[in-house]
């Protein structure tokens, strides 16, 4: 597969896509167009249908002010721990579930004692145990 980079900056008023290699150029008022813009002078370019089918790789580099990078990298390491954490506290959830309906209580108890609802401790019942 070949990699191709797009070089995306922002120019106040629109985003300027530069190909690196070849050294061709495009431009879209918003990045979602910039980024359909460049494939699609990139397919133009190479005189395909299908940059993947012709093992073509199109990589993205946005450049953004200094500032601003930093904090969006702070964020998305952010995004992360929030997910490593959704996905501790539905292991966890789903334990304490089932081991409160073990103890005998009820489903909407349990849901009360979690602070989820009753419908979602009979769902947590209904999928594949964690336990």
């Amino acid at each position: 597969m070949r990699e191709v980079v797009a070089r995306y900056e922002h120019d106040g008023r629109a985003w300027v896509v530069q190909i690196l290699d070849p050294d061709i150029a495009t431009f879209g008022l918003t990045l979602r167009s910039a980024k359909r813009y460049a494939r699609e002078l990139v397919k133009t370019y190479a005189e395909v249908d299908d940059l993947a089918a012709a093992g073509i790789e199109l990589v993205d580099d946005i450049v953004l002010p200094a500032n601003v990078e930093a904090e969006i990298d702070q964020l998305a390491e952010m995004r992360r721990e929030a997910e490593v954490l959704r996905h501790d506290v539905a292991i966890e959830t789903r334990r304490a579930t089932q081991q409160l309906r073990r103890a005998g209580f009820s489903t909407r108890d349990v849901g009360e004692i979690l602070g989820i609802s009753s419908a979602r401790v009979a769902q947590i019942e209904r999928e594949v145990p964690a336990v």
